[in-house]
């Protein structure tokens, strides 16, 4: 075989590695290889690193669209650039002279645009994961300044010398308007696996219901805001309980306060 022909050789051999040879052609690449060491040779070097690109690249895009960290490989990208190069290779074998180099812009575009999509996906993957965060930090600061303004509240109420103040076993019972507060200030540790539990009786019912679940400090103090209309209640009273409440009070009362109507 002459220089000229086997040259030509050595770049059907490109083509065949990269799978894009009709099967007659293919045939007679490797028949060519058989007896041909330096194609053999060129074939070695080009063979792992096309399958190489197509499985790595394929990884990355099935990682980013599912989301995972780790995806199973699998040799498709090498199958979607040759699904649009292949038909082109008749007209390009019919303008030999460029075909080669243009053959080899033309890959080199396809893997282009490939890359450019699993980055575009990675960046929108993480687009969306910074837009999560964000959401989630803004809910948590509304959160938070919902609880300063409770705690400027009830300090509010506390203090209020129009508040009404009435003296419970441990501390006090406030009620600031349509606010109610239980407030106590030497209230002992309750058991393992227990809670202090409020209930209040609201005007006109027959018995009492369960409200909020708390613990005292390591000093005994403990100020819970009791989330009921304080113009509905006449009486409140503070168990201990399961933790976790219970709908039924389970132990003697620690006090049951009748307010003033």
């Amino acid at each position: 075989m002459n220089t000229s022909a086997h040259d030509e050789m050595l770049d059907t051999v490109a083509v065949y590695a990269l799978g894009a040879l009709p099967e007659r052609e293919a045939r007679a690449v490797r028949e060519h290889l058989r007896s041909c060491a330096e194609c053999r040779e060129e074939y070695r070097l080009l063979a792992p690193a096309v399958s190489a690109v197509g499985i790595s690249a394929e990884a990355c895009v099935d990682a980013a669209s599912a989301g995972a960290s780790v995806a199973p490989p699998g040799p498709l990208l090498k199958k979607r650039i040759m699904q649009q190069i292949r038909p082109n290779v008749g007209e390009m074998r019919a303008v030999r002279p460029i075909v080669w180099p243009a053959y080899a812009v033309a890959a080199a575009c396809v893997v282009a645009v490939l890359i450019t999509s699993i980055f575009n996906t990675s960046l929108n993957s993480q687009l969306r994961e910074s837009q999560t965060r964000v959401a989630q930090l803004n809910a948590h600061a509304a959160a938070t300044a919902r609880e300063l303004n409770t705690q400027r509240t009830a300090i509010a109420d506390l203090l209020s010398p129009d508040s009404q103040r009435f003296e419970v076993a441990n501390g006090y019972v406030i009620k600031h308007g349509s606010r109610l507060y239980i407030a106590m200030n030497a209230l002992p540790e309750p058991p393992k696996g227990k809670v202090y539990q409020a209930w209040t009786l609201r005007q006109g019912a027959s018995k009492m219901s369960p409200s909020v679940t708390f613990v005292p400090n390591g000093s005994g103090v403990a100020v819970v805001p009791v989330p009921v209309n304080a113009a509905s209640v006449v009486a409140v009273a503070v168990s201990v309980e399961p933790d976790g409440g219970s709908k039924q009070p389970t132990s003697t009362p620690t006090f049951v306060l009748k307010l003033a109507s």
